[in-house]
Order: structure tokens, then sequence, then C-alpha cells
């Protein structure tokens, strides 16, 4: 008996390892997302720690000096926020490009799986097919047989 062959099967393999590595992709992508909502998320408490420290020193009276380094390491968390913020947009966009071509890939693995189920059930019902008429052309065998036997019984003279 030939057992099943899909003709496609190295495209389809192709096609998997493809879908898996847009999903690493896409999965790399996610990590430096959060990676990088982590790095804002610290420059933000840092910025508001460093905030409530001026408004002491404030009260407190201190000197310009101390005042004006206060205001520029508040200027450059600010700055560094807002890189933050760009870097962030511009992976949310590259993983928005990411989910689509993962669901393309997602797609084309699908068609070639669904067709590779297509066939497989094709081959299996004219398996089936083929092993009926076998069945049946032995049954029949069976019985011109046995009724050939009895015929032939029928014709053949008793000797006595």
């Amino acid at each position: 008996m030939v057992r099943f062959v899909f003709t496609l099967e190295t495209l389809l393999r192709h096609r998997e390892n493809l879908e898996q590595r847009e999903r690493d992709a896409l999965l790399r992508l996610t990590y430096e997302y959060r990676v990088e909502q982590d790095h804002r998320e610290e420059l933000s408490g840092k910025f508001k720690e460093n905030m409530q420290l001026l408004s002491l020193k404030r009260s407190q009276n201190s000197d310009h000096q101390e005042l004006d380094w206060f205001y520029l390491y508040l200027n450059r968390l600010t700055h560094e926020i807002g890189e933050c913020e760009k870097r962030l947009l511009q992976l949310k966009k590259k993983i928005q490009t990411q989910k689509e071509a993962v669901i393309e890939a997602s797609k084309k693995r699908k068609m070639l799986t669904a067709m590779k189920a297509k066939k497989e059930k094709a081959y299996l019902k004219e398996l089936e097919k083929q092993e009926q008429k076998e069945i049946d052309d032995l049954v029949l065998t069976r019985y011109a047989a046995k009724d050939a036997g009895h015929t032939e019984a029928a014709r053949i003279p008793k000797q006595e």
C-alpha cells in the first residue's frame, strides 16, 4: 500500500519556518517595547522624586546654584522621557507592521495546511474505496467458487 505523500511538504515546512521567524521577531519587538516602557516609568519616577526634592529645597530657601542644578537635571529627565516616548511610538509602529507580517505568514501556512488536509482526506477516501473494492472482489470470488462447487456436484453423475 502506498503511503500518503504531500508534494508541497517542503514548501509547507518552509512556510512554517517563516511564520515562526516572524513570530520570534514580534516577540523580540514586544520585549523591546516593554523594556522601553519600564525605562520611561523609571525616568518618570526620578522626575517626580526630584520635583519633590526641588519643592523641599525651595521651601528651605536653598541657594540658587543648587536650584539651578535641579532645574538642569529635571530638563535632562524631561528630554530623556521625550526620547523614550519617540522610541515607544516607533516600536509601536514596528510591532503593528510585524503583527501584519505574522498574520500574512500565518495565512499562507494555513492555506497549505488546509490543502494538505484536503488531499489527505481525498487520499483516505480513495484508499477506503480501493479496500472496499478488494473486499467486494473477494466476496464475489468466494461466492462464485461456492456456487461453482454446487453446480459441479450436480453435473457429475454418481457412480454406482
